[in-house]
């Protein structure tokens, strides 16, 4: 016996919205939803012939990579081009860690609750570019809509958590006996390192690099080759945030820019 399914499809991008991410989501600190409104950045993207040229994030600034190779990106649901990503180099690596290695000692003296006042005005750029960012998902990734906003409303999950940061990973100060007393201090580690897959491109980087950037550190990130356009449209909304330059920085590529990054001693 085969079973028809005929539940209507949801075809409106908005409708799916508005089931996947409710409009009036408590953040921990409750500002998220008395946050004014932002103006709305465009992304600064190359395009050409339809497709989008997808270069480094390095310092606050898209920049092309040292060897100007790139490897096309494609719609696996489809098999069409839809971008062409750099393909990086050691030397790119080196040039992404040295502006997260100086941009540390000034963001890591923040204290935690200016960090986080950033990241929240990024957890509502992402509400607020969530169908912008789906259709990204869509393009490179293959899922459909409602998996795609699934994906975004996940992966800004995260971000919320890291904006609880201050609450749930305070220190702790303990008299443990007469003129005996212990200090439990978080510190910041410096240049962190994040490679991550293909299958959800805003999810899995999200379960990284909110969580670092609260607690003090500066971040290189690796997205899959497959999959780089949306974390591209993250960058620029990092930017838009407040998110000092060098902070957050990405880099592009295949094997040897995994290999760069593990092997780099400052990481």
């Amino acid at each position: 016996m085969v079973h028809i399914d005929k539940r209507p499809r949801i075809d409106s991008t908005e409708e799916t919205l508005d089931k996947t991410i409710p409009p009036n989501v408590e953040s921990p600190t409750g500002v998220i939803n008395a946050l004014p409104a932002m103006a709305t950045t465009k992304p600064t993207t190359t395009t050409k012939d339809n497709i989008t040229e997808v270069n480094n994030y390095i310092n606050g600034s898209f920049v092309p990579p040292i060897k100007s190779s790139y490897l096309p990106v494609i719609n696996p649901s489809t098999s069409k081009e839809v971008g062409s990503v750099a393909l990086s180099s050691k030397d790119d690596v080196s040039a992404a860690v040295s502006a997260a290695s100086a941009a540390f000692p000034a963001w890591s003296n923040l204290t935690m609750k200016s960090r986080v006042a950033i990241l929240l005005k990024f957890h509502y750029l992402i509400r607020e570019h969530a169908t912008e960012l789906a259709k990204l998902i869509v393009i490179e990734n293959g899922k459909n809509m409602t998996e795609a906003l699934a994906d975004v409303a996940k992966g800004n999950e995260t971000v919320e958590y890291a904006c609880s940061l201050p609450q749930i990973a305070q220190g702790k100060t303990l008299q443990v006996s007469r003129e005996v007393t212990c200090m439990d201090r978080r510190d910041a580690l410096g240049v962190v390192a994040s490679i991550v897959p293909f299958n959800f491109p805003l999810m899995v980087p999200m379960w990284t690099v909110p969580i670092a950037l609260a607690c003090g550190n500066t971040v290189v990130l690796k997205p899959s080759e497959k999959v780089p356009l949306t974390m591209m449209r993250v960058a620029e909304l990092f930017k838009e945030a407040g998110l000092p330059d060098g902070v957050f920085n990405m880099v592009q590529g295949t094997k040897e820019v995994v290999e760069a990054l593990i092997d780099h001693p400052t990481v």
